[in-house]
């Protein structure tokens, strides 16, 4: 019965080129059908997909919190480290771990991304600059990433060496 208001408009538009009024209680009732509908928002496959570069004032950032962070992790037992999930490079953190970087007001996906980013640029700028030797797990990095990287690597070294690695 719903069907026959569409085919009535849709023979409307084909015989005679005329468009219900914007105000027509079927357009009325459609767009009440189609708001209440839940938009479905797919899930990122990984902490960087759709994230821009990481900028120099992120950088500093993240490097006044990392030794915090690794500090906390190392004392709770957290593993947070890039992974290869379905084929691609992710990162592994908990909701503690999660729930800890929102309590100094970063978004996780994000602190977790430039975390990756950065880990990524530094082992290839360690590695002698050479692209191939960034591991599948590792995300892939931008030219102004690699650039940051090179010019921070002591602060990225110094912020990274008060604790040990994160064991994986």
């Amino acid at each position: 019965m719903k069907h026959i208001g569409f085919i009535l408009i849709l023979l409307a538009v084909v015989l005679y080129g005329v468009w219900p009024e914007p105000n027509c209680e079927l357009n009325t009732v459609w767009a009440a059908q189609a708001s209440a509908r839940p938009v479905k928002t797919r899930k990122p496959s990984s902490v960087y997909e759709n994230q821009p570069a990481v900028t120099e004032k992120e950088l500093w950032r993240f490097l006044e919190m990392l030794p915090q962070f690794r500090a906390w992790a190392k004392a709770t037992n957290e593993e947070a480290h890039p992974i290869l999930r379905n084929g691609r490079a992710d990162f592994l953190y908990s909701s503690k771990a999660a729930a800890w970087v929102q309590s100094y007001d970063w978004n996780p996906v994000r602190f977790f991304c430039v975390m990756g980013r950065m880990a990524a640029a530094l082992a290839i700028v360690e590695e002698g600059n050479d692209l191939g030797t960034r591991a599948k797990d590792m995300p892939e990095v931008s030219a102004e990433e690699l650039s940051l990287v090179r010019r921070h690597l002591g602060s990225i070294l110094k912020a990274g060496g008060d604790v040990p690695p994160i064991s994986r």
